[in-house]
Formats: structure tokens, C-alpha cells, sequence
């Protein structure tokens, strides 16, 4: 340990391992972004099953009800049964023709919704870090230049001790 280090303190230094914890929440929002984004592109996910599920359980009820509705028409018309049974048929397979379509609309839009929440999530959670990061850096900049402005003045003292002691017997 040098005699400054011992009269004025040792210089900081930053700690690099302190900065990635500060930023360690930012990483975890980015992790997680990357898991809930691949989770949305793919079609096979739990999130993206249950929507189409949902969907399909919908359209089913839809064309029940109007393959119902297209047999009492029928009836009421005189249709025969066969061709009640089509007209019924056909508008089932109507009212589930959509479920593909308005899943993939839906894949897409929940897509873009989910990455915008979380973009700005981690763009908030950046920014946070980053002030605490740039505190800790101007913390540690303060002291170390303390430390210089101290030790200069050590210096100088000393400086003019010994030309009062070296000087002081010329005249």
C-alpha cells in the first residue's frame, strides 16, 4: 500500500459486477420478452391452443345454431328432410369456415400487442437502470476526484514544508 493510498484512501474503482446487477432486471424483461415471443409465433404454444380452442368451441355453437335455425326454415318451406340436411350442413360448415382465418388474425394481433406492452416495459425498466448506473459511476467519480483534490493538497503542504525547511537557512 503506497503512502498516499494510506494517507488519502485507495482510488475507487468501478465494480462491474455491481453495474450487471443494477442492469440484471433489464436482462430478466428481456428474457422473458424472448419467452412469451416465441410462445406467441408458435401456433402450438398453450397460448395460442387455448384462443384457437376458444374460437372453435365458439364456431361450433354458431353453426349448431344455425344448422338449427336452416332446418326449421326448411320445415317451415316444405324442404325435404335431405335437403334441410344440406342447407343445415352447409351452414355449419359456414360458420367454421372462419375459425382458421380469425385464429391467424388473432396469432397476429396478439403478436404485436404483446411485444409493444413489453417493449415499452423494458424500455422503462432500462432507463431505471440506467440512472442507477449513472449514479453509481458519479459516486465513484466524486470520490476518486476527492481523493486527487486531497492528495494534491497533501502535496503541496508537504512541498512547502520542505522548502521552508530546505529554505530556511539561505538568505
Amino acid at each position: 500500500m503506497s503512502l498516499g493510498d494510506k494517507l488519502f484512501g485507495k482510488r475507487k474503482k468501478l465494480n462491474t459486477g455491481h453495474i450487471n446487477a443494477l442492469m440484471k432486471p433489464t436482462r430478466n424483461l428481456m428474457h422473458e420478452q424472448l419467452g412469451i415471443s416465441r410462445q406467441m409465433m408458435d401456433p402450438n404454444s398453450a397460448i395460442n391452443m387455448r384462443m384457437r380452442n376458444l374460437m372453435a368451441q365458439r364456431s361450433a355453437e354458431s353453426g349448431a345454431q344455425a344448422s338449427r335455425q336452416m332446418q326449421a326454415q326448411g320445415a317451415q318451406q316444405g324442404m325435404s328432410s335431405a335437403q334441410a340436411m344440406m342447407h343445415a350442413r352447409m351452414a355449419s360448415n359456414e360458420a367454421m369456415g372462419g375459425v382458421n382465418q380469425q385464429w391467424q388474425q388473432g396469432l397476429q394481433s396478439q403478436f404485436g400487442q404483446g411485444l409493444g406492452l413489453m417493449g415499452n416495459m423494458t424500455n422503462i425498466q432500462k432507463d431505471l437502470n440506467e440512472s442507477q448506473v449513472n449514479a453509481y459511476t458519479a459516486q465513484i467519480n466524486a470520490a476518486n476526484a476527492r481523493r486527487s483534490q486531497n492528495m494534491g493538497m497533501g502535496m503541496s503542504l508537504v512541498g512547502g514544508l520542505m522548502s521552508g525547511i530546505g529554505g530556511g537557512g539561505k538568505t
